[in-house]
């Protein structure tokens, strides 16, 4: 399977998981390292271990916030974002994609 076909078990082909997936294939690449820091960022944010967590890859900006998973393309024109997804779904994607990255 391509990295552009990946769905995770709860993909939904909704704008929110659209853009989710556009954040795996082009910032988290094909890197499950990249996942679980990734993974563990969100859970020291939520956990309150930490009060900010944030980042910026190729195409995409993100932000942890009492909302939820901020995530907002770098590129205009893009009509997915800015979304603020559930930190259980953004959690689920992510190890599953790390999974998939290990295959």
């Amino acid at each position: 399977m391509s990295t552009e076909n990946f769905r995770w078990s709860s993909y939904d082909a909704s704008p929110a998981h659209q853009a989710l997936q556009g954040f795996l294939v082009l910032d988290v690449q094909h890197s499950a390292t990249q996942a679980e820091e990734l993974i563990t960022g969100i859970q020291c944010y939520t956990t309150g271990k930490i009060e900010e967590f944030s980042g910026c890859g190729n195409g995409y900006e993100f932000e942890c916030n009492a909302e939820g998973f901020l995530l907002d393309c770098l590129y205009p024109g893009d009509n997915l974002t800015p979304v603020t997804l559930p930190f259980p779904l953004v959690l689920t994607a992510l190890e599953e994609w790390a999974a998939y990255c290990r295959q």
